[in-house]
């Protein structure tokens, strides 16, 4: 097997692991339904946005330049670009989850609905706030204090997030129809946990920026040729 299919087990694959089992121990402890595992990896796309935006503001300061293939906005203006762009698409990827997982209707108010609903719950908050947590611990010693904000530009750092993201919610988004079709809530939910685990821990250790870079210049020969 292809060595890059299988992630490194190491000491920051540890709050992923955590953070994926947290829901199960909230359905075997807490009683939360099955499909609230997957409400709850829908909000980690939120907080993981809040938290690069602390990270651009640390590359901005204190980060790489602008390089030349880089075009469009840049500078400062990548912060509110990313808090729109990015936030926008978790807002419709969420107004379309809620509906499929049978939470609330379509509609943007059926997302805001279902979230202050799902916030109303003690023990879902605490996964959240492990979330956080962990998210936090992240920024301070793999971003911070290896000075990896030093290594990036903006747009570099802007685009970090949604690869993971994409992946993640089309797991959830999947998952939740599957368990709205099938009802089979402890089937399905091991084997998106084991899923969404398996890939979260994969793009941990894929530079996808350099292999994006990578293709570009491969294809640029060729379209010269």
């Amino acid at each position: 097997m292809d060595k890059r299919l299988l992630p490194e087990l190491n000491r920051q694959a540890i709050p992923i692991v955590l953070w994926n089992l947290t829901p199960v121990l909230g359905v075997l402890l807490f009683e939360w339904q099955p499909v609230s595992v997957f409400i709850c990896y829908a909000l980690e796309t939120i907080v993981i946005g809040i938290f690069n935006v602390f990270r651009l503001t640390a590359v901005y300061y204190y980060g790489l330049p602008q390089k030349p293939d880089e075009s469009g906005v840049s500078g400062l203006a990548v912060i509110p670009f990313f808090i729109f762009h990015y936030f926008f698409f978790v807002f419709v990827q969420l107004s379309i989850f809620f509906p499929l997982s049978g939470v609330n209707s379509f509609g943007p108010f059926g997302a805001l609905n279902a979230i202050e609903k799902f916030m109303t719950i003690k023990s879902t908050n605490a996964a959240l706030v492990a979330f956080v947590v962990s998210c936090a611990y992240s920024f301070i010693t793999d971003f911070i204090l290896t000075g990896a904000y030093t290594k990036k530009t903006m747009l570099e750092q802007m685009f970090e997030p949604y690869p993971r993201i994409f992946v993640q919610q089309f797991v959830v988004i999947l998952g939740s129809m599957v368990f709205s079709l099938t009802g089979n809530g402890w089937f399905i939910l091991v084997i998106f946990i084991a899923f969404k685990m398996y890939l979260d821990l994969l793009l941990k250790d894929a530079d996808l920026i350099a292999w994006a870079r990578e293709q570009a210049a491969k294809e640029k020969p060729d379209s010269e040729s």
